[in-house]
């Protein structure tokens, strides 16, 4: 080969590279890992009043994100509550309700414990007999391995004496 045609050979492939650079396609993710922004919590049976970050009016300070109140409770009755993930194309959209293992007034039943359960909901029941009022205090958190959410939740029983 002669001088020239290498050169040229050189030339165009350098070029090429330029060219490809500028106007090529970039290499993306199309499966792109979507974190979980905050967690919302329901009452989908409607039996409980709700409200949304409570605060101790002595000190100001947040006791629950979400604070749930039964009114008339009967022996037996259990409430059942849904926790969802937003966004709602999350890849990590399950949940984990966690409880203090010392506290035996209530039980979690969640997915993982009892397969009648949904996935993401928990039925929340007492042990024993209430007498006038039980709150029960639990967790709800995210189960991505990255950013951690974590909201306080209590569920107040109150005895239909009470109402």
């Amino acid at each position: 080969m002669k001088k020239s045609t290498i050169l040229l050979l050189v030339l165009v492939y350098i070029v090429s590279f330029f060219v490809i650079g500028l106007l090529g396609h970039s290499i993306r993710n199309y499966n792109p890992e979507i974190y979980p922004e905050s967690i919302e919590i329901i009452d989908p049976d409607n039996r409980t009043e709700m409200s949304k970050d409570t605060v101790d009016p002595d000190t100001g300070e947040l006791l629950y994100n979400y604070y749930f109140v039964y009114k008339n409770y009967k022996s037996g009755d259990s409430v059942r509550i849904k926790a969802s993930i937003k966004p709602d194309n999350c890849t990590y959209p399950d949940i984990k309700f966690t409880k203090d293992e010392s506290d035996t007034s209530f039980k979690i039943d969640t997915h993982e414990t009892n397969p009648n359960v949904e996935k993401n909901f928990a039925l929340i029941t007492l042990t024993g007999e209430l007498e006038t009022v039980l709150s029960t205090p639990f967790f709800v958190s995210a189960t991505n391995p990255g950013t951690q959410i974590k909201l306080k939740v209590c569920i107040t029983f109150v005895s239909p004496l009470l109402s």
